[in-house]
């Protein structure tokens, strides 16, 4: 090896010492940074605080619009249609007594004018009987049974007396005033009126169509009284209560959605239905509610087959608190915050369990504070901060000793 080579390796050792015991010195004289605890960490949640007065519970039931009175347009005669009202249209509103359409009625007309000449020829026959009877009465009193090729004494015979004669031609007379009658009422049958103030559902017929007797043409439903069957389950029948025969009913409310509003209207629950569903083991209760065809300020009317929300209302059983559906955990638990800040895990007796709110019975005292935020892992006397509580203060750091031992 040169001498050259030897004195730049020892140059660069020289370095290398140099440069490592520098950066002991920094090492060993210089501050470390001080070690600091982690923030205890506290979940916020949202609570609901037990209310002394206490809501009423809710059952909520859906169904569908349908008017309590509806009816078939049947033409009871055959004819050609001559006439229709304007307001025969689908959705149209109409009158009681209003005329929806004309038959052409001259065929009744000439049937009405021949019973009429019936009638008067029966008349007729009927007043030539009796005079025929009162002719044969007097022979009989003037000549007697002797004159008559009968014995001294006999009483004569009904057909003497003309009086089988006399009961055809009154018989005769009372079929010809019933066909004259019938005939009329075809004739008034020409013109369909409406039976009640109500709304057309749906029509498919025009001036110039040919009717047929009994040929459904529409039909129309009156707008008094709309119903809605409410399936219920058996269980929640016990914060239901109805009228009694069909008369009272308890007040409910019925909501729905329409044209991107929510809109409220007040119904009774009148009756149950006539039987239970086969299928779904669900109870009917039959709603009824007073004009609801009729538009009240910004509220539209309801129409038919309209899908609705329909509220009973029941006060709870005593002692018992209303809470947030979402309070009540699996289980029958509730998570409760106590003055500390700390969730305990309760159970309790549940009364009913709805879509929107829980009826607890036992278990929890007005002025409590249950956890309504889902949280992913819970544990008994877990710390929690409520939203809006102020936030605790940190734990002041730790400081490290001089070795950097704690």
């Amino acid at each position: 090896m040169s001498t050259q080579t030897l004195r730049n390796l020892l140059v660069a050792l020289v370095i290398l010492l140099g440069g490592a015991a520098v950066a002991a010195i920094l090492v060993k004289t210089g501050n470390r940074p001080e070690r600091q605890a982690p923030p205890q960490s506290r979940p916020v949640v949202a609570v609901h605080v037990v209310a002394p007065d206490v809501q009423p519970v809710r059952v909520t039931g859906f169904g569908s619009i349908k008017a309590k009175r509806s009816v078939d347009l049947v033409p009871q005669v055959s004819g050609r249609v001559v006439a229709r009202s304007p307001h025969l249209e689908p959705g149209a509103y109409i009158a009681a007594g209003e005329v929806l359409m004309e038959i052409e009625d001259t065929d009744y007309v000439l049937a009405v004018e021949q019973a009429r000449s019936n009638v008067a020829q029966r008349e007729y026959n009927l007043a030539q009987a009796e005079e025929e009877a009162q002719v044969a009465r007097r022979e009989w009193d003037r000549v007697g049974a002797t004159g008559f090729g009968g014995e001294e004494g006999s009483e004569p015979t009904p057909l003497v007396l003309h009086e089988p004669q006399l009961k055809l031609a009154r018989a005769n007379l009372d079929a010809a005033r019933a066909a004259l009658r019938q005939s009329q009422v075809n004739l008034e049958r020409t013109t369909i009126t409406a039976p009640f103030d109500g709304r057309v559902l749906a029509t498919d017929i025009d001036v110039g169509q040919y009717l047929a007797m009994g040929q459904p043409v529409g039909s129309i439903y009156a707008t008094d009284i709309a119903e809605v069957t409410v399936p219920v389950a058996d269980a929640d029948l016990a914060w239901i209560t109805v009228g009694y025969r069909g008369e009272g009913g308890v007040p409910v409310t019925v909501s729905a959605e329409f044209a991107g509003s929510q809109h409220t209207w007040q119904g009774r629950a009148m009756r149950l239905g006539g039987a239970v569903d086969s299928r779904s083991r669900m109870v009917p209760v039959v709603v009824e509610i007073a004009d609801p065809y009729v538009r009240e300020g910004t509220r539209p009317a309801l129409v038919e087959g309209m899908f609705v929300a329909v509220s009973f209302s029941a006060p709870p059983p005593p002692g018992a608190v209303v809470i947030p559906r979402t309070a009540l955990r699996p289980g029958n638990q509730v998570w409760v915050i106590d003055g500390q800040g700390k969730l305990r895990l309760r159970e309790v007796t549940v009364a009913r369990a709805g879509i929107d709110q829980a009826v607890i019975s036992a278990g929890l005292a007005v002025g409590e504070r249950i956890c309504t935020s889902n949280l992913q892992y819970v544990t008994e006397g877990m710390d929690v901060r409520v939203e809006g509580d102020p936030v605790p203060a940190k734990s002041l750091p730790a400081t490290a000793d001089k070795d950097g031992d704690r």
